[in-house]
Order: C-alpha cells, then sequence, then structure tokens
C-alpha cells in the first residue's frame, strides 16, 4: 500500500520529467513575450502562403502537379495555423544545444497528428524550413559534408531551462499505477495517453485491461550490489565521435535515474502499452525489464520469495 510519500514523490517526477508538462511551460513563455508574439504572427503569414501555394514539378519539359505533396499540405488547412505555428516552436525549444535537423523533424513528427509517419516527417521539416525564416531558431550546416543542424533562440528563463534539460524519458513510477479504465489511460498520475503503441493506432475496442493491470502492478527493485560491481557497457561499437557522446549522455543518464530510484525507496513499477497485434511492452527508457542484459540484470522483483519444489 503506498504512502502519500510515495504518491508524492510520483508526482513531483512527473512535474519535473514529463515532457507533457514542459510543453505547457514553454508554450505560456512564447505566448507571454512580445518578441515572440511578434514572431509567431510572422509564422503565421509564412506559413499560410506556404499552404496555399500549388506545388508542381517539372519532368522531361512538362509541368506537372505534385500531387503529394500538394495532398500533404492539405492535411494542414483544418488546422489552426497559429496554434500550429506555436507547436513547432514548443517542439524547437527543445534544441537548448545543435542537434541533428532529421533527429528533430522525427521527434516532431508526431505533433502533426497524421497517420502516416513518414508524411507528418516531410512536413514537419518543410515547415521547420519556412518557419526558419522567422529566426526563432537556426537551421545550420558547418560544411559540404555535414549533416544539416537546428538550434533554437527562442528566449527562455533559466528555471525553465533546467527544466528542459531535466526533461527525459519518465522514470519508473513510485506508487502503484493507477487502473487502467480505458484505451485512454496510461496508469501515470497526472496525464492519460493511448495504450496502443504507433501512430494512427489508437482504437476504442477491446484491450486486456485486466492483464495490462495486473503486470502494471508487480513492483522492482534494482540490486544495488550488481549497480555498484558491474558497469555498463554499450552495445553497439563507438566508431565515431557522436555514438561516443551519445553513449556518454545515455550513460550518464541512466545512472542519474538508478540513484533517484535508490533515494526514493528502491520500489518502483513499470506502466505498459500493447501494440496493435496484442503484444505487451516495458515502457521504460533508461530502465526497462525488456533491456539489455545489463538492464534485466539490475532488476529484481520487489517481494522476494524462496522458491520450492523445484528439482536440483
Amino acid at each position: 500500500m503506498e504512502t502519500m510519500r510515495e504518491i508524492i514523490l510520483q508526482e513531483m517526477n512527473e512535474e519535473r520529467y514529463n515532457r507533457k508538462h514542459i510543453d505547457t511551460k514553454i508554450r505560456e513563455a512564447i505566448e507571454a513575450n512580445e518578441e515572440m508574439r511578434s514572431k509567431v504572427t510572422q509564422g503565421v503569414a509564412l506559413v499560410t502562403e506556404y499552404m496555399n501555394q500549388v506545388y508542381t514539378y517539372t519532368s522531361k519539359g512538362v509541368v506537372k502537379n505534385f500531387e503529394s505533396k500538394n495532398k500533404r499540405i492539405a492535411q494542414l488547412k483544418s488546422m489552426d495555423v497559429s496554434a500550429l505555428v506555436i507547436d513547432c516552436f514548443v517542439g524547437v525549444a527543445y534544441s537548448l544545444r545543435p542537434e541533428l535537423f532529421t533527429s528533430v523533424t522525427a521527434q516532431m513528427a508526431a505533433r502533426l497528428g497524421f497517420n502516416d509517419r513518414t508524411e507528418a516527417i516531410t512536413t514537419v521539416a518543410e515547415l521547420l524550413a519556412v518557419l526558419c525564416n522567422t529566426d526563432a531558431f537556426d537551421i545550420v550546416k558547418e560544411s559540404k559534408m555535414a549533416s544539416l543542424m537546428l538550434v533554437s533562440r527562442i528566449p527562455l528563463g533559466d528555471e525553465l531551462i533546467r527544466f528542459i534539460e531535466e526533461s527525459e524519458y519518465l522514470p519508473p513510477m513510485v506508487c502503484e499505477p493507477l487502473e487502467l479504465t480505458h484505451n485512454h489511460s496510461s496508469g501515470y498520475l497526472t496525464h492519460n495517453d493511448s495504450l496502443i503503441l504507433g501512430s494512427g493506432n489508437h482504437h476504442d475496442g477491446d484491450l486486456c485491461l485486466d492483464v495490462l493491470n495486473k503486470v502494471n502492478r508487480v513492483a522492482f527493485k534494482l540490486d544495488l550490489k550488481f549497480l555498484s560491481t558491474v558497469e555498463e557497457m554499450p552495445t553497439f561499437e563507438l566508431d565515431n565521435q557522436e555514438k561516443v557522446d551519445q553513449w556518454r549522455r545515455f550513460k550518464e543518464q541512466s545512472y542519474k535515474f538508478y540513484s533517484l530510484m535508490a533515494q526514493q525507496g528502491n520500489r518502483f513499477f513499470f506502466c505498459t502499452k500493447t501494440d496493435k497485434r496484442g503484444r505487451y511492452y516495458c515502457q521504460g527508457y533508461h530502465l526497462n525489464y525488456q533491456g539489455t542484459s545489463f538492464k534485466k540484470g539490475m532488476l529484481e522483483l520487489a517481494h522476494e520469495e524462496l522458491v520450492q519444489g523445484v528439482p536440483t
């Protein structure tokens, strides 16, 4: 039975690390800044112009209708353009340091709500290329052979920047997850989400919620002796500096969350989701019982019992 302390700790963790809450803080900061309000107005004009054009291409001297692009852009016309521009700025604001343009567009694709992820990524890339003219962010390329990078120029307060820098994939829950009662419930205390993985896969049909609830109620703990004696190693070759830097950041973040779970009682729960075939997946990034051998090896069941009746 969780205590009030565990519930409060969980609420604090969600407030601190959940990007769903940080999005709201960034949006409020943008709307409160006069300079950014001006950039939003400029962005609305630029995006409206982009949406209202009919795109063509030339093939063997013949001008043809760029049908696929025009269909993609047509999906934007039912949206509130101002809200769309602000949403793009919110997504960009996380890039406090230069990030790969392809990575940013992939992360922001879900914001459009398109059924086709490839179309969403392509459209986000085009929107960002258009909105770059507001100077709210830069898209740069250091050399001819270098990758495109994006970095935000959106002014944010020090406290909000700290929140953004600490925002990660949510750690496990330190109190028992809420009961799942419908297909758009998460188990977390402060937000709901679709239980079906994959963009465009959500439905309100039958799901085995009773099974997910049982899995969610299984408590885990860290094997602290294992963590203090075995070092986490990469499962891929560190053959370039980018991979070295990515692994270093991931390892630092992972050990930060191991420490957090240990400090908050070393008893925690994982939320689960299902794919469209009904297979369930542990929702965890830095901690996950379906992860690498190291990730599996550092976890134990919180309620230990002696196994009896097993042949020796």
